[in-house]
C-alpha cells in the first residue's frame, strides 16, 4: 500500500509538499511601491521622467499610470497574468492607484490587489526657468544687402523662426525658444535660447530668400570653470528677391529663387533658366517685381509680338511676347513698365492666363 503525500500545512493531498493553495497564500504575487512621485512643470506642463524633462504628451493621470506600471512586479509562477490599474484623483496633487492582478498559480486561481499613493510634485522645468531668467545663447540678425529688408520679408522671417523653433523642440532641443524679437535699424534681431536652433533658423531663412550667413562669438562669462560664449548669426538677404524682373547678360530675366550663392532666373524671351553669380546679381538692374505688376487686355497677337491696351493711356502698345505666353485676343496679361516700354511677363507658375471678367 502506497502512502499518500499530504500538504504539511492544510493536510490536503499534495505530491510536492505544500499544495498550490498554501504556496499561493505564502507567496507575494504582486509587488509595487507604496508611494510614487511624478514631477510636472506648472508653467508648460512638461514632466520629468528618470531625471530628464520631457514635453507634455499626456495628462497627469496617464503619467501616474505609466509610473505605477513600470514599478509592478509579478511572481514568476503566475501564469496568464492580467494587471489592471485604475487612477483616482484625491485632490490637486494627491492620487490613488489601485492595482489588481489576476491569473493562475499552479492549478488554482490567483488574484491580489495593491494600493499606491501617488503625488504630483510641481517644479519649474529647465526650459521655463531659463526663459524666465532671460537666458539665451544666440542672436539671429536678419539684414539686407542694400538697405533694410522689406516688411513682408521680415514678417516671413519671423514666421520661419517660429516654425523652426517648434521643429527643434519636437526633436528634443528643450532650449529652443525665442526669447525676444527686436526690430532694429536695418532689420530684425531674433534672440534665441539655443545656438543650434539659431543656426537652423538662419539656414531656413537663407533657403527661402538666398543670401549669406556669418557667425561671430563673444565671451559671456564662465560656468563650472568653463567659458560660456554667445553667438551672433548674421543672415544677409540678397539685393534681389523672388519675382524681381531684372536686366542682366543683355536680357530681361525674372528671379525665380536661390540655389546656394547662385540666383536662379527665367528668361522672358525664351523661358530658359539662367544662374547668376553673386557678382552678376549685384550688378543687375532691377525693373520691378511681379507683385506690383499691372494687367492689360490683349488686342492682337502673333508668334513674336502682342498688342495690349495700356490701362493708363488707353493706347494700343506693342510688346515682345514671352515664349511661354499662350494669351490670345481678349485675354489679360501681366506687365511691368520699363522706360516707355511695356514688358509682358510670362504666366505665373500653377496659373494660366486670366480671362477678361
Amino acid at each position: 500500500m502506497t502512502k499518500e503525500s499530504l500538504c504539511p500545512q492544510c493536510g490536503e493531498p499534495s505530491p510536492l509538499g505544500l499544495c498550490d493553495r498554501c504556496r499561493r497564500e505564502r507567496s507575494t504575487l504582486l509587488a509595487v511601491a507604496d508611494h510614487l512621485e511624478v514631477t510636472v512643470c506648472p508653467v508648460c506642463g512638461s514632466h520629468r521622467v528618470q531625471g530628464r524633462w520631457r514635453d507634455p504628451e499626456a495628462p497627469v493621470e496617464e503619467l501616474i499610470y505609466e509610473a505605477v506600471a513600470s514599478e509592478v512586479s509579478v511572481h514568476r509562477e503566475v501564469e496568464d497574468p492580467k494587471v489592471e490599474i485604475s487612477i483616482s484623483k484625491l485632490n490637486a496633487t494627491q492620487y490613488l492607484a489601485s492595482v489588481r492582478l489576476s491569473g493562475t498559480f499552479g492549478e488554482v486561481g490567483a488574484s491580489e490587489e495593491r494600493t499606491v499613493k501617488a503625488t504630483a510634485l510641481r517644479s519649474t522645468c529647465d526650459r521655463c526657468s531659463r526663459m524666465a531668467g532671460n537666458y539665451y545663447e544666440a542672436t539671429v540678425q536678419v539684414r539686407g544687402s542694400a538697405g533694410a529688408p522689406g516688411s513682408a520679408e521680415l514678417e516671413e522671417s519671423r514666421k520661419i523662426a517660429e516654425s523652426v523653433t517648434d521643429n527643434c523642440l519636437e526633436r528634443g532641443d528643450r532650449l529652443s525658444f525665442i526669447q525676444e524679437t527686436k526690430a532694429v535699424k536695418g532689420g530684425v534681431d531674433l534672440v534665441v535660447g539655443s545656438t543650434q536652433q539659431g543656426r537652423a533658423i538662419a539656414r531656413a531663412i537663407r533657403e527661402r530668400f538666398g543670401g549669406s550667413i556669418q557667425e561671430s562669438f563673444k565671451l559671456a562669462g564662465t560656468k563650472d570653470g568653463k567659458s560660456v560664449y554667445r553667438t551672433s548669426i548674421l543672415v544677409r538677404l540678397p539685393r534681389l528677391k523672388a519675382g524681381d524682373l531684372i536686366r542682366a547678360r543683355g536680357a530681361f530675366l525674372e528671379v525665380r529663387g536661390f540655389e546656394g550663392r547662385r540666383t536662379a532666373c527665367r528668361s522672358l524671351q525664351d523661358g530658359s533658366t539662367a544662374y547668376l553669380s553673386e557678382e552678376e546679381a549685384e550688378d543687375a538692374a532691377v525693373v520691378g517685381n511681379r507683385s506690383s505688376a499691372e494687367r492689360a487686355l490683349v488686342v492682337a497677337e502673333d508668334r513674336d509680338v502682342v498688342e495690349v491696351l495700356d490701362p493708363v493711356s488707353f493706347r494700343t502698345v506693342s510688346a515682345s511676347r514671352p515664349a511661354s505666353l499662350e494669351a490670345g485676343a481678349g485675354d489679360e496679361v501681366e506687365f511691368l513698365r520699363f522706360g516707355g516700354d511695356l514688358l509682358i511677363l510670362p504666366p505665373r507658375e500653377g496659373g494660366g492666363v486670366g480671362r477678361r471678367s
